[in-house]
């Protein structure tokens, strides 16, 4: 699926929707992947992904996790940080509840992922359907399959009906709420990321001090959390797509290269990590 790419306080923040094709994992996931970016002013990226088994409907069942990926235990700090000095909303209604900072942290973005896609993302697309069908009745079930999440044991509007503009809009924010909510509700779960944790060090040393393709490399490392006999090593394939979602275009621009601290060697090494991100 497409991403969406905004800056917001000097944020680069990347919003994406992944298909998981493992068919043990069973989880419906909200990562959080906190990317070492030289060329932002923060000095890293944020990138949101929610990532579903295929065939799972964007509305389902499924119990919720919501991950936090870092480089290092520092960058947990770094980014609630620039969050307040920047106002960005921390947390939005949660019924009283007492929240952890994770938890309060993990709202605050789907808050702001909220603002930037519209509910894009969280119904598989229905809202980029606004502005092409502006003044028009559409039947959403004809258009978008995937939207059959929608049905009445969740209280929503049956999606056989057509819809104007205006009940389209107000479904996709229904939708959206609901899958808000659940998420709110889940687990929130925090690990250092190998591939992350060995491309911030990549990038703070030259060639002749490490060669990722040569030297031991902390992106052979595991993530314990999210490695089962459900869940297998999926986190490697989601990661590698938010380190490619990020750097792509870094890559293909050389004058970009040095401002971004990336050498030969770590351009030889992302070059690997990309093969079968570019489709």
């Amino acid at each position: 699926m497409n991403t969406i790419k905004e800056v917001v306080a000097g944020l680069p923040i990347i919003i994406s929707f992944e298909r998981v094709k493992d068919p043990r994992v069973e989880y419906d996931e909200k990562h959080y992947f906190v990317i070492p970016f030289h060329l932002s002013d923060t000095g890293f990226s944020l990138h949101t992904m929610r990532s579903l088994p295929e065939h799972i409907p964007e509305i389902n069942d499924l119990p919720k996790r919501r991950v936090f990926h870092l480089p290092n235990e520092h960058y947990e700090a770094t980014l609630r940080e620039h969050m307040v000095a920047s106002a960005i909303e921390l947390s939005y209604a949660n019924n009283g509840e007492q929240l952890s900072p994770l938890e309060s942290l993990a709202n605050g973005i789907d808050a702001l992922d909220n603002k930037l896609t519209y509910g894009m993302l969280v119904v598989g697309g229905l809202a980029a359907l606004v502005n092409p069908l502006i003044g028009a009745g559409i039947a959403v079930k004809a258009v978008m399959p995937s939207v059959t999440g929608l049905i009445t044991k969740y209280g929503l509007r049956p999606v056989g009906e057509k819809l104007t503009l205006r009940q389209l809009e107000k479904q996709s924010k229904e939708a959206q709420a609901l899958v808000l909510k659940q998420f709110s509700q889940s687990d929130t779960l925090k690990v250092v990321n190998p591939i992350l944790q060995e491309l911030e060090f990549a990038l703070r040393t030259n060639e002749s001090q490490h060669d990722p393709l040569t030297d031991p490399n902390l992106a052979t490392g595991s993530i314990p959390q999210l490695e089962n006999e459900q869940a297998n090593k999926y986190w490697r394939s989601l990661t590698e797509k938010a380190v490619f979602n990020t750097y792509k275009d870094v890559v293909k621009d050389v004058k970009q290269h040095k401002a971004a601290r990336l050498g030969p060697e770590d351009l030889r090494w992302l070059s690997i990590l990309f093969i079968g991100h570019d489709g």
